[in-house]
């Protein structure tokens, strides 16, 4: 059935147009004049700041004239007496000190005058010139002007020089007058008088007034916050001397915008700068806009209003007209939404009368009217038919309310449920009939069944889900609920489970915390939640379970319950519980790894009455020489053993770990009991270790380092422990305390080691050269190449500090091969000066020989150079030769086939065999300066040297002695047969130049 609606038409009445149009067109012209108002206002406001401004910056520069003129007369008062005393101060009875005291006394803005000749010769100070400055003419007060500039300006006038500061004196501004006879006197205006001024002046709470030079250099301001004497400011490009100006400015000094006026109409070289803040200027325009915006807004604010009271008045009437007209359609329209309709029964009880809505539900036409009673029953389903019908008439007999649900059967072969409800219901006339509803529920009932088949499904998954599941009361925590797998799971009967509560499959000990936890989802009213926590469940027999519970709310049996499955994860617990392990721990040893042990060490709380614990560690001596000399099975369960003897002793004093290579990190928490564990330590070290090989004694390093502060972490106390344990090891000493100068000494080699590494990089190396002498001839034969390097003061650092750990970082081979190129390049500067037969001798580190590399080097710079194979010579210690003897020789023989000459640099101090020297292809020994140093007084010295000497001849070697400091010892040298020799006697190392200076001279002499 359909109906037609009324269309609701028209417009709002036009009373209400005219008023709106007539309430907006007054406020377009309120708006608009306020507008108007204020602009103009504002206007006059500002041309009225202007105004001000000027008034005060013109006042003020009258003011200065004024007050600079008085001075200036003053000055001039005196001019006549300073040409008669500047002419002859002997014959003069004028007293300048008194005069001038007495013009101060006047002119109390003057700080103080000096007087100067017509040279600028001082004929009285006046405490103008401070102590050391110079006696002439201050022109530096003056910006450096001389008196001929000065004199050259307009005549007469007094001269103004720029602002003084010194220290915490009082600013001053220095005045200079000129007297007839070419005289000058010097005057210092205080610039507290021109403060004052500037007091007082009507500028408002913002505004400012400042007193500067043409330069732009303030000598008095009043205004916000400091003075700002003697800043310099930008002054307008326009402003000359004698001129005005205006302007609207940002202010340099405190960033406020202010109407500023500049005045210069003086004779005199100073500007007034005077503004007035823009804020302080509009603060009362800006109440009178606010006022006026206020005015403005409440106006359309009000007519706002009621034009939305007017037009809601209308839209109500509109509104009530409307609700009339859908009246009829709204009840239709909302049987159709719920597909529900109305009935009500004749007098006779033999025909309803039904909505169109309720003959469709029952699948008649869609027609209102009255239908047999028998009609409606017919197209019931034959099961519900009577049952329905013996309900309509109880119900109608005893006039009670009618309520069945019921099915029927449509035409078209369908099916669909009806909720049908009725009542007697008395008309006007009193007259009782039947009306009631009938409603389409196929819906909910289609609904309901869907959920009847999923509370079927979800009680097949509950009871046949292979992990063990079960409900719980949230209150009383009794099982209500538990499926076959946890039956098996836990080995209780379903009637035991539902007698028991869910403390009692966990420990005895878990029981608050399993109330927490279910207090927490109750308050917390969680739905679901899947536990990140573990949880320990107890079976019948006493086994232990790791569990991860996922649970939800629900109701069950109308009482809040839990339902829970318990996921047993103990096979992967045990597995993180190995990884874990593994983590922490060293497998071969079964020893905590530094890093958790650190990190116990750091949590150990302090023993009761001990300051901190105590460290050793114990390096193990040549173990890297077990497994290849006893075989890795050996050395395994030697270390093993060990290891144990360890752990041992760490547990009873505190906690031990293993630090691969053979070390390990013993720690007592009780400091004091350190001495009992390094016994202890000791005493099991010392204990042979049986193995299927036999039975092996170990040796180890023990460093010792004690917890001194709170700020020392485990990783300081148990590196101090190491650094004391690689000393012990220098020292081939037991055990060794950790001392402060072991960090220091390790800090500084690898300091010295880092710059080693930059220097390197940066080139920061030199070469000094020390001239080698023959005897015969006292001809300068060759040179030795000296490295120096220079820090970051320009001293020298000694090479026996720096050789050394160069060899040790493996950086004494790139700093040989510099060596050799800076040599091969020195060596053809020697050969551009004309002195090609000098060879230089280069000492190569024992590393950088035995490297293997040191042939192909000397040939690739002869080669870069195109250097004769005499023009480098190579020096090497004992020392490098007795390491790897075969490996020495045949780099010597290949040395020797290039045509190098070789020399044994420091004989006689190391442990070298005949054998090797009577084999090796050298050339020269060099005489350690030792053995040199009391040759001519000391027996004993001239005895090793003589036999040397004879050795060297003996095996066609020549003999250099070194370090030759005095005549004695040189004339010794050459009275018993040694060929050549060096030392500061000769010459000292030198840088090349000096080199080169030193040979002309020689060649020359």
């Amino acid at each position: 059935m359909q109906m037609t609606m009324p269309a609701v038409t028209g417009t709002p009445d036009r009373p209400i147009a005219v008023v709106r149009a007539v309430a907006i067109l007054l406020g377009l012209l309120i708006t608009f004049g306020l507008l108007a108002a204020a602009m103009l206002d504002r206007k006059s406001r500002i041309d009225a700041a202007k105004r001000q401004s000027m008034a005060v910056a013109t006042g003020v520069d009258r003011l200065m004239h004024f007050e600079i003129r008085n001075l200036e007369r003053a000055l001039r008062g005196m001019a006549e007496d300073v040409d008669a005393y500047a002419a002859s101060p002997a014959d003069s009875r004028w007293d300048p000190s008194a005069a001038i005291r007495g013009v101060l006394s006047r002119q109390g803005e003057l700080q103080g005058i000096a007087l100067f000749d017509a040279a600028g010769q001082p004929l009285y100070d006046g405490g103008m010139r401070a102590p050391g400055a110079p006696t002439a003419f201050p022109g530096g007060m003056f910006g450096g002007a001389t008196l001929q500039d000065m004199a050259s300006g307009t005549a007469g006038g007094v001269k103004v020089g720029n602002l003084q500061q010194s220290g915490r004196g009082e600013p001053v501004v220095p005045l200079a007058l000129r007297t007839l006879d070419g005289n000058w006197l010097v005057a210092r205006l205080r610039t507290t008088e021109l403060q004052r001024m500037l007091e007082g002046l009507d500028i408002g709470g913002s505004g400012s007034v400042t007193i500067l030079d043409m330069g732009g250099v303030i000598l008095a301001r009043q205004g916000p916050g400091a003075t700002q004497t003697g800043k310099t400011v930008s002054l307008p490009d326009e402003l000359t001397l004698g001129s005005t100006l205006q302007r609207e400015i940002t202010s340099e000094l405190d960033r406020v915008i202010r109407f500023a006026s500049y005045s210069a109409a003086s004779d005199y070289p100073f500007v007034v700068a005077a503004g007035l803040a823009r804020v302080d200027a509009l603060a009362p325009w800006r109440n009178y806009a606010v006022t006026a915006a206020s005015a403005v807004v409440l106006y359309w604010l009000g007519m706002l209003y009621l034009m939305r009271r007017m037009t809601a008045a209308e839209a109500a009437r509109r509104k009530t007209h409307d609700e009339l007209a859908r009246h009829a359609g709204w009840l239709v329209r909302a049987q159709q939404a719920s597909r529900a309709g109305v009935w009500e029964m004749d007098e006779g009880g033999t025909q309803v009368h039904a909505s169109a809505e309720a003959a469709e539900l029952f699948g008649f036409p869609r027609v209102a009217g009255l239908l047999p009673v028998e009609e409606f029953f017919q197209r019931m389903h034959d099961d519900d038919r009577e049952r329905v019908r013996l309900e309509f008439q109880w119900a109608n007999e005893r006039r009670a309310p009618f309520q069945s649900e019921y099915r029927i059967r449509l035409p078209d072969g369908g099916e669909r449920w009806i909720n049908a409800r009725g009542a007697l219901v008395v008309d006007g006339e009193g007259r009782s009939q039947m009306t009631g509803t009938i409603v389409d529920v196929s819906e909910r009932r289609a609904a309901l069944a869907r959920l009847e088949q999923a509370e079927l499904q979800f009680r097949e998954l509950f009871d046949l889900n292979p992990l063990p599941f079960w409900v719980f009361d949230v209150e009383t925590l009794a099982f209500l609920a538990v499926n076959a797998a946890a039956i098996r799971s836990y080995g209780y009967l379903r009637e035991e489970f539902l007698e028991m509560t869910i403390l009692q499959i966990r420990p005895r000990d878990a029981e608050q915390a399993v109330r927490a936890s279910v207090e927490t989802v109750v308050a917390e009213s969680v739905e679901s939640r899947d536990s990140s926590q573990l949880w320990i469940h107890e079976t019948r027999y006493g086994t232990r379970l790791h569990v991860r519970i996922h649970s939800s709310s629900i109701r069950f049996d109308g009482r809040p319950a839990r339902l829970v499955l318990a996921e047993d994860v103990s096979e992967r617990v045990a597995y993180e519980q190995d990884l874990a392990w593994r983590a922490s721990h060293d497998e071969d040893t079964g020893l905590l790894k530094l890093r958790p042990l650190l990190e116990r060490l750091d949590a150990a709380p302090a023993a009761e009455g001990s300051a901190g614990y105590a460290v050793a560690y114990v390096q193990l001596r040549d173990l890297e020489l077990l497994s290849p000399t006893l075989g890795q099975r050996t050395g395994d369960a030697i270390m093993r053993e060990i290891a144990r003897r360890l752990a041992e002793i760490g547990g009873a004093y505190g906690q031990v770990g293993y630090v691969p290579g053979g070390g390990f990190v013993v720690a007592a928490l009780d400091g004091r009991r350190v001495q009992a564990m390094v016994a202890s330590l000791m005493a099991a070290i010392a204990e042979p270790v049986d193995s299927d090989s036999g039975s092996h004694r170990v040796e180890a390093w023990i460093g010792i380092a004690h917890k001194t502060h709170d700020s020392e972490s485990a990783e300081h106390v148990v590196g101090y422990a190491t650094l004391a344990a690689l000393q012990a090891r220098a020292e081939n000493t037991p055990t060794m305390k950790y001392e402060a100068r072991m960090a220091e000494d390790a800090s500084g080699r690898l300091t010295t080691i880092a710059n080693l590494r930059r220097a390197l990089s940066a080139n920061a190396f030199d070469l000094h050269f020390q001239p080698i002498m023959r005897l015969s001839d006292d001809a300068i034969v060759s040179v030795e190449a000296l490295l120096r390097w220079r820090d970051a003061f320009g001293n020298f650092i000694p090479p026996s500090q720096f050789i050394p750990l160069s060899e040790e970082s493996g950086l004494i081979i790139p700093i040989g091969e510099w060596v050799l190129s800076e040599a091969a390049r020195t060596h053809v500067v020697l050969a551009d000066a004309g002195f090609s037969d000098i060879p230089i001798a280069v000492n190569v580190s024992a590393v950088q020989f035995l490297d293997g590399s040191l042939p192909q080097t000397l040939r690739l710079v002869r080669q870069t150079y195109g250097l004769a194979r005499e023009a480098l010579q190579v020096e090497l210690t004992e020392s490098a030769m007795m390491r790897r003897p075969e490996d020495v020789r045949a780099s010597i023989d290949e040395l020797h086939r290039e045509g190098v000459c070789i020399a044994i640099d420091d004989f006689g101090t190391g442990f070298s065999s005949m054998v090797y020297l009577r084999d090796l292809a050298v050339d020269f020994l060099k005489l350690d300066r030792g053995f040199v140093q009391d040759v001519h007084r000391d027996p004993r010295n001239a005895a090793i040297c003589l036999a040397t000497i004879s050795l060297a001849h003996g095996l066609g070697l020549s003999v250099i002695a070194e370090g030759v400091e005095e005549p004695e010892q040189l004339e010794w040298l050459r009275r018993n047969g040694c060929d050549m020799a060096q030392g500061f006697h000769i010459a000292r190392p030198a840088p090349l130049d000096e080199l080169i200076q030193y040979l002309r001279a020689s060649a020359t002499g």
